[in-house]
């Protein structure tokens, strides 16, 4: 295999981590009038690729206390060409139907079939509605589109934009556009109705660069079309729970599919929902 393929390959699978980060586990935000809402939700995901077939998991969980919210969250992806493990926290408030993060932390390792390793961490923290603090704190590139002030305000980081996305209109949980910065680029996910599988809710994705990114280069580069979301309501829980992610890249589709979803309700009731 040539090295240009395994770089393509890490591409890709950084931006199926973006995706999923971004959009995973979309149940666990607070919206006046919903109703009582979990107080820990734990999901597993599988993870499959185009010819590869299964190729590692995601895991999430969040707990919710009051107005404040704790998320976590894994990835490990394990191929012959590829290992990848990143691992996400984040923490902030819920206040009306603003989602506010406080602190993002996100670490991964990385290593290719020729044995190159790459280990990297950064800590984003935020001051009211805006970004005050990236640690460390990388340079860009002189080609990139630079980030301003006014890109770092009213942002999410990857996990936020979790509670984001179910704070939008229950009946149309795919009408909304999500502004994402993490760490480096800022970029927006934009959300569209696709139609309707059953009860779920079927959306398109698309990933619009912003500002940090090189021109026709990125994670806009890799994906190769729109990223498809299905929405699968639990009303019981007052919750939607993204049951599947689909990402074509530019080396073939990638898969998140549910295995597992447990949700915690503040008096302990529990609900569980397989595949």
């Amino acid at each position: 295999m040539k090295h240009g393929l395994a770089r393509r390959s890490s591409a890709a699978v950084v931006a199926i981590g973006l995706a999923l980060t971004g959009l995973a586990a979309g149940a666990l935000a607070e919206q006046s009038g919903r109703g009582t809402l979990p107080a820990q939700v734990k999901a597993v995901y599988r993870i499959s690729f185009t010819a590869l077939g299964d190729i590692g998991h995601f895991r999430f969980q969040s707990n919710i206390d009051g107005g404040d919210y704790a998320l976590t969250a894994d990835a490990k992806i394990d191929t012959a060409i590829f290992d990848y493990r990143g691992d996400m926290k984040s923490r902030g408030g819920v206040y009306g139907a603003v989602t506010e993060p406080a602190a993002y932390d996100f670490s991964y390792k990385q290593k290719t079939f020729l044995k190159k390793k790459k280990v990297k961490s950064l800590n984003i923290a935020f001051a009211g509605d805006s970004v005050s603090k990236v640690t460390p704190a990388d340079p860009l590139s002189p080609k990139a589109v630079p980030v301003t002030k006014s890109h770092l305000k009213q942002v999410l980081d990857p996990l936020s934009g979790v509670m984001a996305l179910s704070l939008g209109n229950l009946s149309r949980p795919c009408d909304q556009k999500l502004p994402i910065y993490d760490g480096k680029q800022r970029f927006d996910l934009v959300f569209t109705p696709h139609g309707r599988s059953g009860g779920d809710h079927v959306c398109h994705v698309k990933l619009v660069p912003v500002a940090g990114h090189k021109p026709n280069s990125g994670m806009d580069s890799v994906i190769s079309g729109n990223i498809e979301v299905v929405l699968r309501p639990v009303p019981k829980a007052n919750v939607i729970i993204p049951y599947r992610v689909t990402v074509p890249t530019v080396v073939g589709s990638a898969v998140l599919t549910s295995e597992r979803v447990d949700i915690t309700m503040p008096d302990k009731e529990r609900i569980a929902l397989g595949r």
